[in-house]
């Protein structure tokens, strides 16, 4: 059997053309999304404090913005688009394993505080006041996109 000290490996090669430093970059920021996610799910430690940091929310919007990038991913590589899905399937479950619960099913639970109604302006308020009616209407027209209905009352 040869022995493997005398061979040399081939030179590493970086991305040389415009689409492999592209790719390169998205990668980058991809893992760096990734990595920041597991940071705030406690699975490292702070530097300074020596404890881990757990930030739920902050873990929903890395979510988030990783369904909007598999959601627009038709220009990705298959590379691409095939890390961006195991990166999002990882970090779901890792949410889940943290919170016990899905991303979805977190930002649904969220209560409304009083600063959130209070934030609201009148127009809105007044729009979650409204009639059986007008509510049977709203949801017939939502049903129906393709054909135009006009109701006077």
């Amino acid at each position: 059997m040869a022995r493997m000290d005398n061979m040399e490996l081939p030179p590493q090669r970086g991305p040389e053309t415009a689409d492999e430093i592209a790719a390169a970059i998205f990668m980058e920021c991809l893992m760096n999304m990734v990595q920041s996610a597991a940071y705030l799910l406690g699975k490292v430690k702070a530097p300074a404090t020596g404890e881990p940091v757990m930030d739920l929310v902050r873990v929903q919007l890395v979510i988030q913005q990783l369904e909007l990038v598999e959601k627009n991913a038709a220009k990705l590589s298959l590379e691409e688009q095939q890390m961006v899905k195991r990166s999002l399937q990882d970090l779901r479950m890792a949410y889940v394993t943290a919170a016990g619960k899905t991303p979805e099913e977190a930002i649904e639970d969220e209560p409304a505080t009083e600063a959130d109604a209070e934030a609201q302006p009148a127009e809105s308020v007044d729009k979650d006041k409204k009639t059986d009616k007008e509510d049977a209407d709203e949801e017939e027209e939502e049903g129906s996109r393709k054909r135009f209905v006009k109701k006077y009352s």
